[in-house]
């Protein structure tokens, strides 16, 4: 029987956004995608695997459906070829897909090359594109680099561009380290230490913690990232109508917020101690 997965459409209040996720993630799901956010409303598209039996209508969350649809199994990283262009962020990043590397010319900008695999992190999603551009304003070469749910390591492969002195990524996804490596060898870089876990299972302190992480997930980590960072917190995976509660949760453990940068929908925050 070929796999297949099933999609569901949501417009979920703002206030209930962070309760819809925890309950989306405990039932399964595979994937959150923010579609848009209009008058207070969250609209989401949410991902299952088709022989997960998810029933909206028996979930707290069904009075907010509005629709679903199947998806047939495909060839991801094909259709990524087809969508993923090179992106110019902020003031001399570029991120190229890792099959342009021979053709394309990055100019006087530093090229990041991503090959997308399983794991999130290709420059193409706006959160990831606000860290890009934090890490180039707040790092300076010699730094220290804590990535937290590293994914594709495009940010840890940037600070190691950027002259730092010791990088470490940590991811709890077990594909990754293979993906790591992978864009470690595009890119030319070494140097890079994979740490199987969270953020718990590294030890030390770091000039600059950089983690993107969906809210939910980013919230618990808070007081172990602190203090895992010498001088910067760098985090997104923030939409915007969260941005006050996160604000206030760097502030009670004692950071300073540097900058918020904001997208069209989601926020990145630098802080420090």
């Amino acid at each position: 029987m070929e796999r297949y997965y099933m999609a569901f459409d949501f417009a979920i209040p703002n206030e209930e956004r962070d309760r819809a996720d925890c309950i989306l993630f405990e039932a399964g799901c595979k994937g959150i995608e923010d579609l848009k956010e209009e008058n207070g409303i969250s609209y989401i598209r949410v991902y299952f695997d088709g022989e997960a039996g998810f029933n909206p209508q028996a979930s707290p969350l069904k009075d907010y459906l509005l629709g679903s649809f199947r998806i047939e199994e495909q060839n991801w990283n094909d259709n990524w070829k087809k969508h993923f262009k090179p992106t110019l962020i902020g003031k001399k990043i570029v991120v190229v897909p890792s099959w342009m590397k021979d053709d394309f010319d990055p100019g006087d900008r530093i090229p990041v090359y991503i090959y997308p695999g399983q794991t999130f992190g290709t420059g193409t999603h706006e959160t990831t594109k606000l860290m890009m551009e934090l890490i180039e304003e707040f790092m300076l070469p010699g730094f220290s680099f804590l990535d937290v749910g590293c994914g594709t390591g495009i940010l840890s492969i940037l600070a190691k561009k950027l002259g730092t002195k010791r990088v470490v990524a940590c991811d709890i996804q077990k594909e990754v380290e293979d993906e790591l490596e992978l864009n470690m060898m595009i890119n030319n870089v070494s140097g890079i230490e994979f740490i199987p876990g969270s953020v718990d299972a590294v030890e030390g302190t770091f000039d600059m913690v950089v983690a993107n992480i969906e809210k939910h997930l980013l919230e618990p980590l808070i007081p172990d990232l602190v203090k895992r960072a010498g001088r910067y917190l760098l985090i997104s995976g923030i939409l915007k109508h969260q941005e006050e509660d996160m604000v206030n949760k760097l502030k009670s453990e004692g950071l300073v917020i540097n900058e918020i940068r904001r997208g069209d929908e989601w926020i990145a925050i630098a802080a420090m101690k």
